[in-house]
């Protein structure tokens, strides 16, 4: 089978049975999906990691995020493999499985810091200038862009952040320092 069938198999195989009867499968399910991955090239680790922060997204939003222009060939080789990537019924948009999202969040949680702010400041431009204001504000917040964040929330002028709680919007703001409000 092939990597991507052997993976389905082994999730399959260890989510029912294991999960079931031992204590620390959990753990052990984790790390057999890690090392599955592991096995991938650098470069298509490095697009799971990045684009799995995303719930869907296009081939332009994963050449933006990911600063790879081969973007486009990654994700369509992924998609033809059965990779766990969905290409959507409008022939545009993308989704992760929610094994592989959830294996491609953990990738992310290992790639440096400096690498994960970097990739999270092109999601907050990525999704300001598409005014997705919500999603734009939490990957500001995530890299600590508080001036990225202020800027989207007078953009949306209080359109879109009206569906937040006052109170979660005023503990936002509270997070920003002093000198940049």
């Amino acid at each position: 089978p092939s990597f991507y069938q052997a993976y389905y198999l082994v999730q399959e195989q260890l989510c029912t049975c294991l999960t079931r009867y031992e204590p620390g499968a959990r753990r052990e399910l984790d790390r057999v999906r890690d090392a599955l991955l592991e096995d991938l090239p650098p470069q298509k680790q490095e697009f799971l990691a990045m684009m799995g922060l995303a719930d869907e997204f296009t081939v332009e939003m994963a050449q933006v995020v990911t600063g790879m222009p081969e973007a486009e060939e990654i994700l369509l080789t992924l998609t033809e493999q059965n990779a766990f990537v969905t290409r959507l019924p409008d022939g545009r948009t993308f989704r992760f499985h929610h094994m592989l999202k959830e294996c491609a969040v953990r990738l992310f949680a290992r790639l440096a810091p400096e690498k994960q702010d970097a990739c999270r400041e092109r999601y907050g431009a990525w999704y300001e200038a598409k005014q997705q204001y919500l999603h734009a504000l939490t990957a500001y917040e995530a890299c600590k862009d508080y001036d990225a964040a202020l800027q989207v929330i007078e953009r949306d002028a209080g359109i879109l952040l009206s569906s937040l709680d006052p109170a979660e919007l005023l503990e936002r703001l509270g997070r920003c320092p002093a000198e940049t409000l």
